[in-house]
């Protein structure tokens, strides 16, 4: 069984607010309160957080509905509806600011009020659904993005002894190569090429911390094809060579 709406009804018009929950009553919603003035009405959301709102924009008080409107609107995603007699130019902009489901112009017909409600409903949750499936979309992407990412490291420390292709890299995960490298400089903070060095010479380090371990030998074991790319590498990246590397780690 669905539970009433749950509305509250801002208008400092006595008799109005008192029509108004009547008819809503009479058709099945909940007037969970009725709230003279701005103040009272924020403090009302607040307390009860109504699935709906009708506001009066000119309602009486230290501040209008418009700027009630504003208030709540960054507190909760509630949709209202403002209740108005006036539509002149200056009124309907700054209304509009506020993102309203819709106006009831005064004096309405109950037809005009309930329609309005019910459209207004609609339209939100529709919006309130998209808003959550673009979110789980989202989730799902970034859960993707990082299982690829993750598949794509794993790949690199496995093969880093090997030539390690870019087009193999990226179709492997589902991406074009032009793609696939700004998606893993945008992850990682520099280009597939770069993060395969730095990894290259972190796995030679390893390595050449073993007394046994000749350079040439490392260099092969780590991917680099020629002893002159990888002595220009270790330099680049550690700042010696990588036999002054082994030579101070085994001083040590």
């Amino acid at each position: 069984m669905n539970m009433p709406i749950q509305t509250l009804i801002v208008e400092d018009e006595r008799l109005v607010a008192q029509h108004i929950s009547q008819l809503l009553q009479d058709e099945g919603y909940c007037v969970c309160a009725i709230a003279s003035d701005g103040q009272t009405a924020i403090r009302k959301t607040i307390e009860l957080q109504p699935d709906l709102i009708l506001l009066d924009i000119r309602i009486k008080g230290e501040i209008d509905g418009i700027e009630t409107a504003a208030h709540i609107q960054s507190l909760y995603n509630i949709p209202f509806l403002y209740l108005t007699a006036f539509s002149d130019r200056e009124t309907v902009e700054r209304a509009q600011l506020t993102s309203p489901m819709g106006y009831v112009l005064k004096p309405f017909r109950r037809e005009q009020l309930l329609s309005s409600i019910a459209v207004a409903l609609s339209t939100h949750a529709a919006q309130k659904n998209k808003s959550e499936l673009e979110k789980d979309q989202s989730l799902a992407e970034k859960a993707s993005a990082s299982y690829r990412l993750k598949s794509t490291l794993v790949y690199i420390e496995d093969h880093l002894h090997h030539e390690i292709n870019l087009d193999v890299l990226s179709g492997a995960i589902g991406m074009n190569s032009a793609y696939f490298c700004r998606f893993f400089r945008q992850e990682i903070g520099c280009s597939p090429y770069q993060y395969i060095i730095q990894q290259r010479i972190e796995k030679a380090k390893l390595l050449l911390k073993q007394r046994d371990q000749l350079i040439n030998d490392v260099a092969l074991e780590c991917g680099f094809t020629t002893h002159s790319q990888f002595n220009r590498h270790f330099l680049k990246l550690v700042g010696v060579t990588p036999k002054e590397f082994q030579s101070i780690v085994i001083a040590k």
